[in-house]
């Protein structure tokens, strides 16, 4: 995309911001960094003035532009609700195009490219996180036809942090009597890097051959883990497959009575993932979920559904700005502290691996989950020795 092109689809967007200001008390980097070009109108009136052609693209600008996590809090602010998340993308596509992005995102690329995932890794291991259950048979959730697939998504395949959520969600699936697979190294990164990275483009070949996998196997519905996955099935793939997210899944399997959790006695907070939460629309099903396990105190943060504060870990800004990220994991854990909570719940791998990873560095004492993994706790120790 180039600038003309940028002009044809971002103007009359753009153009909308009237620059009131609400949109800064809902944005975590301007929270973090208090200036202007940290702000979602202030990005809004780099993109205006570089498309009315008023402003030269730079290095100061190109930083602007790449330290937005794309949480997309700020459109729930915004009375002419902006799409600043749509158009920060766009702009970032643009810039590519121009020469004006940070250069690791040329590694990313070439990384989907060759290996298919995130981490650079064999492809041929997504499924090693199945080593972590006891006496189970190699390849033992990977079949040839099921009714369900489950996707697993990069983050969970290959961070060790958070490989227990695969395994939950799995074991869950199995003791609920769902018909379903993983594809273990046929499975390649749903594209979502990409987007945040300003090269939708390349796109194309993961979605093609993630779509063929999925006719191969005869699934009528997709269950994924990652919201971001699951967002960009659900905005971009071409399917006829039911798309759930675990959440919504999990809340099906305990009012069907598949499942049926027994007490854990916590008190938990729980946190909107932004792909999940303000970007699918999914606040309810997670609250039903932790409701429906006896013993779960649930107490909400002062900032919740459409409002969530971001964990710090979108929108490429870990890749870009390793340090900003921590900052506002930082402010997110302050947050969660101050309810007293014993453990933040979340749906989202790369939340749970923001904050873990925070709170493990500044030795906090706070016990970071995913909401498959309190599920699974909650089915009782027998579910993890199968």
């Amino acid at each position: 995309m180039n600038i003309v092109q940028m002009r044809k689809l971002s103007y009359d967007e753009v153009s909308r911001c009237n620059k009131c200001g609400f949109c800064l008390p809902n944005c975590p980097i301007y929270k973090i960094e208090g200036k202007e070009s940290a702000a979602p109108r202030g990005r809004n009136a780099i993109t205006r003035l570089v498309i009315e052609g008023k402003l030269e693209l730079s290095p100061e600008i190109e930083k602007s532009i790449f330290s937005c996590l794309g949480c997309g809090a700020c459109t729930a602010a915004c009375l002419p609700k902006v799409e600043t998340k749509e158009l920060i993308f766009r702009d970032r596509e643009c810039f590519v195009g121009e020469g004006f992005y940070p250069k690791v995102a040329d590694r990313l690329a070439k990384t989907l490219d060759r290996k298919h995932n995130i981490s650079d890794d064999d492809n041929e291991e997504r499924g090693e996180w199945q080593e972590l259950i006891k006496n189970l048979p190699e390849h033992a959730f990977e079949k040839e036809h099921a009714e369900v697939i489950f996707f697993v998504g990069c983050v969970a395949s290959f961070f060790p942090m958070v490989q227990k959520i695969p395994v939950s969600m799995a074991l869950i699936l199995k003791q609920g009597g769902v018909d379903f697979t993983i594809l273990g190294g046929e499975e390649w990164c749903c594209g979502f890097p990409l987007i945040g990275a300003g090269m939708p483009d390349k796109i194309k070949a993961l979605m093609a051959h993630n779509l063929e996998k999925v006719e191969q196997v005869g699934a009528k519905t997709i269950v994924f883990t990652c919201p971001s996955c699951y967002h960009t099935w659900k905005h971009l793939y071409k399917t006829d497959a039911k798309l759930y997210h675990a959440t919504q899944l999990l809340d099906e399997l305990i009012k069907n009575q598949q499942i049926t959790p027994k007490p854990v006695n916590k008190t938990v907070t729980y946190h909107d993932s932004c792909d999940l939460g303000r970007n699918s629309g999914i606040f309810e099903e997670p609250r039903n979920v932790i409701k429906a396990i006896p013993g779960i105190e649930l107490v909400e943060l002062p900032e919740n559904r459409q409002l969530s504060v971001c964990c710090g870990g979108g929108g490429n800004l870990e890749m870009v700005n390793p340090e900003l990220s921590g900052k506002v994991a930082q402010m997110k854990l302050d947050t969660i502290q101050a309810t007293g909570a014993d453990m933040v719940v979340t749906a989202c791998q790369q939340c749970v691996r923001t904050m873990a990873s925070r709170a493990r560095r500044q030795k906090i004492d706070l016990a970071v989950r995913d909401l498959t993994e309190l599920v699974a706790d909650s089915l009782g120790r027998k579910l993890h020795d199968r």
